[in-house]
C-alpha cells in the first residue's frame, strides 16, 4: 500500500473508530499504519488535536442539564466562530472552471499526495461531519456511558463517591471526577486498555479510550486491540501506539511521561504545538507554566504497574521475588514478617523455633499461603513426595529423619547467619533458613499470577552453613534444588566457611521448585571433641537472596 492510499485507508479507520469501535483486525491496520507511516501518525496526532480543540470552545456544552436544542445551538456558535478565523482554502480558478463542467469521458481515480495543511483545512472545513461526530460525542457525556470496569483495588479509600467502589463497579463517561485518597486501583476499559492508579489521583473518564488526568500517577497497559487509547492532561496528550507507559501531574502542573514499553504520541505546547513521538526507555517532563518539553531519566519502577488484592501485592516493576518474604507470608515485594516461618514438620505457619525432632516421613500441604505448594522431612528410606502432583525425590539419600528449628524467614537476624566474615555478600536482603533435615516447594504457577505477562526466567541464590562458634567443624550437608522432582542442582558436603551459588533456568512449563538440605549422612554419636554428636548437629543450611528472576 502506497502513502496515499495509506491516508485514505486512515481517514476511513479514524472515521468509523469515531463513530464504533474497532474491530481486532481494523485496530491491528490502523496500528500498523501509525507505526509505518511517519507522516500518517502526523496526521492523526493533528486529527485529534482538532477535534480536542473543538471540544474546549464551550465548556457549557458537557453539562447534562442543558437539553439538546441547546446543545445544538451552542454547536452551530461555536462552529461559526471558528470559520471566521479558520485559515481559507483556495480553489484555483481552472479547478472551479472543471468542476462545473461535465466530462463524458470515463474518469480514472488518481491518489495526489495529501499534504499536511490540506487535510487539517479539509477537517476544518467538514462542518457538517464534526457536528455528527461531536454531537453525538457531547450526547453521550451528558447522559454517561458505562465504559470501564473497576477491575481490582488494594487498600483503596475514594472520596464521594455516590455508591461503594467495589470491584466489578462500572464507571462512567462525563463530568464525573473520581478521587482515589489512598490505596490502589486498577481500571480496565472496555476495549481491553489497563490503567493502574496510585492514589491520591483524580481523574475522569471521557471515553472507552480516552481518560483525563488531574493530578496524580497513573500507569497504563493497552494491548493491541487498544492502541490509540488516550490520556490528557492539563497541558499535554499522550496518544498510545502500543504501549505500556507512566503518567504523573504535578499538584504545580507539571506533567511527566515515562514509556516503559512500545512508544507514544505525545502533544504538547501552549502557544507553539509540539508533536513528538516518544520511544522505550525515554521520558519527558512537560512544564505546566508554558508547555515547554525537556528530557528526564525514565525510571522503570517509579510507577505501580500491577496489584492484586488476593496477595495483598504492589509490583512496581521489580525485577525479583524474593522467596524468604514469601515464606515469611509476604507477596516476595518485602511485606514478609522477619523470623516468622513454617514448621516443616505440620506446614502450620509459625515464629516457634523448636528443636530437634523426629518427623514422619510425609508431605504436608500449606494451606496458610497460596504460593507454597508444601513442606516435608525426608527420611530417605522411603521415596519421598515433594510436590501435590505426586513428584518423587528418587534421589533422596538416606537420612535419620529429624530436624531442628522451622523454615524461617531470617531476614533480621541475617548477620548472625553468615556464612563467614570473608565470604560475607554485599548487602544482603533476604535470607531463608533451611536447617538439615528439611524441604520445601513452591508453588511457581500461584507466584506467577503476582506478575500478569511475567516470565519467571530463573533462580538464583547464594547458599552454605552458618558460622557455628562453638562446633565450626561439626557441619556437613547436602544442598538440593529440585524442578518437578527432578533434581536440577546438588552440592553435597557442604561445609562452614564456604559460600556457593546456584543458578538454574526456568521455563513457562516448569511447576514446582522444591529447595531441600540433607543431613550429610554423618552417622549417629559420632565424637567431636569428646562430644557425642547427632547427624544434624550444627548443619544450619542457609538460603542467601533466594530469589526468582522476572523478565
Amino acid at each position: 500500500m502506497n502513502d496515499a492510499e495509506n491516508r485514505d485507508r486512515l481517514w476511513e479507520l479514524v472515521v468509523k473508530a469515531l463513530e464504533g469501535p474497532l474491530c481486532p483486525d481494523e485496530a491491528e491496520e490502523l496500528n500498523r499504519i501509525l507505526q509505518t507511516d511517519e507522516e500518517a501518525a502526523y496526521l492523526y496526532a493533528e486529527f485529534f488535536d482538532i477535534v480536542s480543540g473543538l471540544v474546549s470552545f464551550d465548556k457549557r456544552a458537557f453539562c447534562p442539564e442543558e437539553n439538546d436544542s441547546a446543545r445544538y445551538e451552542q454547536w452551530l456558535n461555536c462552529l461559526a466562530d471558528e470559520e471566521k478565523t479558520a485559515q481559507a482554502v483556495e480553489i484555483h480558478q481552472n479547478q472551479a472552471a472543471y468542476q462545473t463542467q461535465e466530462s463524458a469521458l470515463p474518469v480514472k481515480r488518481v491518489h495526489p499526495p495529501v499534504s499536511r495543511v490540506s487535510f487539517v483545512s479539509l477537517l476544518l472545513s467538514s462542518a457538517a461531519l464534526f457536528f455528527v461526530l461531536a454531537y453525538g460525542f457531547w450526547a453521550s457525556l451528558g447522559r454517561g456511558e458505562e465504559v470501564v470496569t473497576l477491575s481490582d483495588s488494594v487498600n483503596a479509600k475514594w472520596a464521594d463517591a455516590a455508591s461503594p467502589m467495589e470491584k466489578g463497579t462500572r464507571l462512567t463517561t462525563g463530568q464525573n471526577r473520581w478521587l482515589l485518597r489512598e490505596g490502589y486501583a486498577e481500571l480496565l476499559f472496555d476495549n481491553q486498555a489497563r490503567v493502574t492508579l496510585e492514589g491520591p489521583v483524580e481523574f475522569q473518564i471521557l471515553a472507552e479510550d480516552r481518560i483525563g488526568l488531574n493530578y496524580g500517577k497513573m500507569y497504563a497497559r493497552v494491548p493491541q486491540e487498544a492502541a490509540g487509547f488516550s490520556v490528557y492532561t492539563k497541558n499535554a496528550k499522550i496518544i498510545d501506539l502500543g504501549t505500556e507507559f507512566g503518567v504523573e501531574v504535578e499538584i504545580g502542573g507539571n506533567t511527566q511521561l515515562h514509556v516503559l514499553k512500545g512508544k507514544t504520541m505525545l502533544m504538547a505546547g501552549k502557544t507553539d504545538r509540539v508533536n513528538l513521538e516518544i520511544s522505550q526507555g525515554t521520558a519527558k517532563k512537560i512544564a505546566g507554566e508554558n508547555g515547554a518539553i525537556s528530557d528526564i531519566h525514565c525510571r522503570s519502577d517509579y510507577f505501580v504497574r500491577v496489584i492484586n488484592s488476593r496477595a495483598g501485592s504492589i509490583w512496581k516493576g521489580q525485577n525479583r521475588i524474593e522467596l524468604a518474604d514469601i515464606v515469611g507470608g509476604g507477596n516476595g515485594f518485602g511485606t514478609g514478617k522477619n523470623e516468622w516461618g513454617i514448621d516443616p514438620a505440620t506446614g502450620q505457619p509459625t515464629d516457634k523455633r523448636p528443636g530437634t525432632r523426629p518427623a514422619a516421613n510425609e508431605y504436608r500441604p500449606v494451606p496458610s499461603n497460596p504460593f507454597i505448594d508444601g513442606v516435608f522431612v525426608p527420611n530417605g528410606r522411603t521415596p519421598q513426595v515433594v510436590t501435590s502432583d505426586g513428584h518423587l525425590f528418587r534421589e533422596c539419600p538416606e537420612t535419620t529423619g529429624s530436624c531442628c528449628e522451622s523454615i524461617l524467614n531470617a531476614k533480621n537476624i541475617l548477620d548472625s547467619y553468615v556464612i563467614s566474615d570473608t565470604d560475607k555478600p554485599d548487602s544482603p536482603t533476604s535470607a531463608l533458613l533451611l536447617h538439615a533435615n528439611m524441604g520445601i516447594t513452591f508453588d511457581l504457577q500461584a507466584v506467577r499470577g503476582l506478575v500478569p505477562g511475567g516470565h519467571i526466567a530463573a533462580f538464583q541464590s547464594k547458599f552454605g552453613i552458618r558460622k557455628w562458634a562453638l562446633r565450626p567443624n561439626a557441619s556437613n550437608a547436602d544442598f538440593w534444588v529440585l524442578v518437578d522432582g527432578q533434581v536440577r542442582y546438588v552440592k553435597k558436603q557442604v561445609k562452614t566457611g564456604e559460600l556457593h551459588s546456584v543458578n538454574i533456568e526456568l521455563s513457562e512449563t516448569d511447576r514446582f521448585l522444591t529447595l531441600v538440605q540433607t543431613d550429610g549422612g554423618d552417622p549417629e554419636g559420632r565424637v567431636l571433641n569428646d562430644l557425642v554428636l547427632k547427624p544434624i548437629d550444627s548443619d544450619w543450611g542457609v538460603f542467601i537472596e533466594p530469589v526468582l528472576i522476572l523478565q
